[in-house]
């Protein structure tokens, strides 16, 4: 049986994160200081960007389930295509932070497919899949950024080209090697009606929405590091060009965890379960070390144990779901699991300027101790006490 070969899939991935990682990082400085809008409009348009991935993710993972995601995939790099397309000729007020929005809703529809279709892929281990599939989404967000800095001066119009540039190939590469013939496709199958689908162990369910929970809990205030820490490490007087270092630390060391991950095919621990604790713990410590924080070196620490928490724990959620979602509602839970972190990613820096508001940094960073903390003790009492309960489900079975 034929099944979507791994390389070619992750080639798309790599391709649509590159293009656009070449985009989101100046958002927020094109509209500020080319556009003239506020900080808090550019949050604004953010936020909508989000939620319209949120809202691409479900949608797309429910369609997945139920029909042909040869034509789901190519549909959503069309319209992603059009949207940069357009940006490359109109990309002033408001064409821009509307297209923006559309943009979010091609993400989060082509990343809910993505995943979706990495679970038909039976020939590999799922920790292996998922794990690959995160790396080289990463390894497209370095080389994007890096794309940023060389083109990027006064004008978006170079940066929207070549993202219009790489989906041409997206679609061709898609087009050509994502088709499976309807005979060889697995647990694909059209359902008339939602009744006929297979029911969810109720044990899977509460795992999975464990997970998902603690995925919204843990972006929240990861955000922090996208939002807040920038200006706390300002008012330290530590310059912003260090600031921007601190993601080049990060990409470097998910390339790294990743790729010793992928050298063991996924497996750093035996039970993916007891991974995702791992990663959780190290992601704990992180705030720990940022709460205390004053001097540069401890922010680069906290950044190397954040960035090796998440790329142990981050691939391991979607590849567990995968193995507790049945057959036929493998799509609807991908698309979930793309669209929870979104969510926290949504909020994240709404929540992070309230409690400074109200507070203090310092308080900002302790509460994410031990709120993440609290996440880590919860699910782990969770899982541990109904995880020989659950139901497994192989991608090539159908029950």
């Amino acid at each position: 049986m034929r099944e979507l070969k791994l390389k070619w899939l992750l080639l798309g991935v790599l391709i649509d994160s590159i293009a656009m990682s070449s985009v989101w990082p100046l958002t927020t400085i094109y509209m500020n200081q080319e556009l003239g809008h506020s900080l808090v409009m550019a949050g604004i348009v953010l936020f909508l960007n989000s939620v319209a991935s949120i809202l691409g993710s479900f949608v797309a993972g429910r369609l997945y389930d139920k029909y042909d995601s040869y034509y789901l995939i190519l549909g959503g790099i069309a319209f992603t295509w059009i949207s940069f397309f357009t940006l490359i000729f109109f990309n002033g007020w408001p064409v821009y932070p509307i297209v923006l929005v559309l943009i979010g809703f091609g993400t989060g529809w082509i990343v809910a497919l993505n995943n979706s279709m990495g679970t038909s892929i039976k020939s590999k281990d799922g920790r292996y899949v998922f794990n690959m599939l995160y790396f080289v989404q990463n390894l497209g967000v370095m080389l994007g950024t890096a794309i940023v800095g060389v083109l990027f001066k006064h004008s978006v119009t170079p940066l929207f080209t070549i993202a219009t540039i790489m989906f041409t190939v997206f679609f061709i590469v898609a087009f050509f090697t994502y088709r499976i013939p309807q005979e060889d496709r697995p647990a694909q199958v059209v359902q008339e009606d939602d009744h006929e689908k297979t029911k969810m162990p109720k044990v899977n369910l509460t795992i999975i929405m464990a997970f998902f929970i603690s995925l919204v809990i843990m972006w929240i205030f990861y955000q922090q590091w996208n939002s807040t820490v920038s200006i706390y490490m300002l008012k330290l007087h530590i310059p912003l060009r260090l600031y921007s270092f601190l993601w080049t630390v990060n990409g470097l060391f998910i390339l790294i965890v990743q790729g010793l991950l992928s050298s063991k095919g996924g497996r750093l621990l035996k039970d993916p379960y007891h991974q995702v604790y791992l990663g959780i713990a190290f992601f704990t410590l992180s705030f720990g070390i940022l709460a205390v924080a004053h001097e540069y070196y401890h922010f680069v620490i906290a950044m190397i144990v954040l960035t090796i928490g998440e790329a142990i724990a981050f691939p391991s959620i979607p590849a567990i779901v995968n193995s507790l979602s049945p057959y036929d509602q493998k799509g609807k839970y991908q698309g979930l699991a793309s669209a929870f972190p979104s969510a926290g990613r949504a909020i994240g820096p709404l929540v992070g300027s309230m409690i400074i508001e109200s507070t203090s940094f310092v308080f900002l960073y302790s509460l994410g101790l031990f709120t993440i903390l609290i996440v880590l003790v919860v699910i782990a009492f969770i899982i541990e006490g109904t995880k020989r309960k659950a139901i497994l489900y192989e991608s090539n079975k159908k029950g």
